[in-house]
């Protein structure tokens, strides 16, 4: 890294400091309270009930007791990795989560017989074509009226264009419809990438931590890419991109409005250049679709609580700033240790969520 990048790099770190524990963004409610977007339109939430509150600043105190004087590579296993860009702290683990993918036989199946996905069929005219004896798009190709349209949605369904296949069903459907999340299937397994990230606040603050998992035989494999401090943010940013390709098809939960265009944002402070015009899975559509009737709220914690998941060391991730606002002052890493752990569990649940999807669906 020339000596004008990293003078460049340090100024930035430098405003970014001074911009950080300028007051809460949040705010702490009873229980009794239901925010009004419980169920989303809100890219990060800006509350958190009192019991959480009190139980999170319980947690930060015992994690501060528990690991005073203690390094962080003493506490949480890992190593400094340097880049072009500069350098983070990397943690690697793994578990035995699978995520479960439809096949593509059984994509193309169900893709292909909803006749619907063309412009101009509408329930009423479908219902009539199948009597007519057309039972899916491919019989469709040769119909004098929708020939040309059904052969433009098979050639993409041929050549596996998952990209351009949501920007098609993106037009004709809504976002949580099943057959978004069947297009899964036209994925290779090795090429989902669940992304989640740990901030500093709203858009315009660092993001302190970078998760991404990727399906591996024995399950999951498991990177985070943590800042020490906020001059590593770049370093983080490039070793996240560097985990991606072209091929990648993402996993995130509320990450087309929150998480990827973070990440874009903060790469763009950075001049850093990459496309993350990728494949996106956002799994929260699918989860409100799938769970809303059945649950008080979507967030990804009550999703996995309906599951029967437990977290033994957990956060709110309203609260992840302030945790980490406390290791900057303090240099004391305890509160590190609940960041990260959130992080790693929201990977492995979202993992779970995808997977569990597929039994929702009434297909």
């Amino acid at each position: 890294m020339s000596v004008q990048r990293k003078r460049l790099l340090k100024r930035a770190s430098e405003s970014l400091g001074r911009r950080i524990g300028n007051g809460r963004e949040y705010s702490v409610i009873s229980e009794q309270d239901e925010p009004h977007h419980m169920h989303g339109g809100r890219i990060q939430e800006t509350w958190v009930y009192q019991e959480e509150y009190s139980n999170a600043m319980k947690l930060k105190s015992k994690l501060v007791q528990q690991f005073k004087g203690k390094a962080l590579e003493d506490v949480i296993p890992g190593k400094i990795i340097s880049n072009n860009q500069g350098a983070c702290y990397c943690i690697e683990a793994e578990c035995d989560t699978h995520i479960k993918n439809t096949s593509l036989r059984k994509s193309r199946e169900v893709i292909l017989s909803d006749l619907k996905l063309l412009s101009g069929v509408g329930p009423a005219r479908e219902r009539k074509l199948k009597q007519q004896g057309y039972q899916s798009i491919r019989d469709l190709t040769k119909h004098p009226i929708w020939r040309e349209s059904a052969q433009e949605f098979l050639s993409r369904v041929d050549l596996k264009d998952v990209s351009s296949l949501q920007s098609w069903f993106n037009s004709r459907l809504p976002k949580s419809h099943p057959l978004a999340h069947y297009l899964a299937g036209f994925c290779r397994s090795e090429d989902f990438a669940i992304i989640d990230i740990e901030t500093m606040g709203l858009f315009g603050r660092p993001i302190i931590l970078l998760g991404i998992a990727k399906s591996r035989a024995s399950g999951l494999g498991i990177s985070q890419f943590l800042l020490r401090d906020i001059s590593d943010e770049a370093g983080a940013l490039w070793e996240l991109v560097s985990h991606l390709d072209g091929n990648s098809a993402f996993i995130t939960y509320n990450g087309r409005a929150f998480d990827i265009p973070y990440i874009q944002e903060r790469l763009a402070y950075y001049g850093i250049r990459s496309s993350l015009n990728n494949p996106h899975f956002d799994a929260l559509h699918f989860a409100r679709r799938a769970w809303r009737s059945r649950l008080d709220n979507c967030r990804l914690e009550t999703v996995e609580k309906y599951f029967g998941v437990q977290r033994e060391i957990d956060i709110p991730s309203t609260l992840i700033p302030e945790f980490y606002e406390s290791y900057l002052k303090s240099r004391n890493v305890g509160p590190l240790v609940a960041i990260v752990e959130h992080n790693r569990q929201d990977l492995i649940t979202l993992a779970n969520i995808f997977s569990k999807l597929y039994d929702e669906w009434n297909i």
